[in-house]
């Protein structure tokens, strides 16, 4: 910066370029990266399980229900939503199937967790999409 009597490091979520002839700003890292130290000279690869919005001085986690394992997601709609029969938890690289026992549906808008089986009901197999009614007897 112009006036300046002392190097200023650049804020996380940017970065100073080394071959830059001139230093004196300091450039936001782009979507898909991040940067999360001070006086940094380039920006990391998002992380999996994460998007990076340009500016981004942490990887931020796809939200419970969608999953990545791309490293380079710049908005959380990069993250893929876990599809019927499946879920996924924040942070999550992909979608993981329903134990016995349990279930998700279409109608539910975010899958984070698996619904178990009421009484009455039961599912005998993984990554069902709902449960069974018991037979009588």
């Amino acid at each position: 910066v112009t006036g300046s009597t002392e190097q200023t490091p650049c804020a996380k979520g940017s970065y100073t370029d080394a071959s830059m002839p001139v230093k004196d700003s300091c450039t936001l890292c782009v979507g898909g990266t991040y940067q999360d130290e001070t006086g940094a000279t380039q920006c990391k690869a998002c992380e999996q399980g994460c998007y990076c919005p340009e500016g981004a001085a942490a990887a931020l986690p796809c939200e419970g229900g969608s999953y990545s394992s791309a490293t380079d997601n710049d908005e959380q709609g990069d993250c893929t939503p876990a599809g019927a029969g499946f879920f996924a938890v924040t942070g999550s690289t992909e979608q993981k199937p329903c134990a016995k026992g349990s279930y998700t549906d279409a109608s539910m808008p975010v899958k984070d967790s698996c619904t178990l089986c009421v009484g009455g009901t039961y599912q005998d197999e993984t990554g069902a999409t709902q449960c069974k009614a018991c037979e009588q007897g």
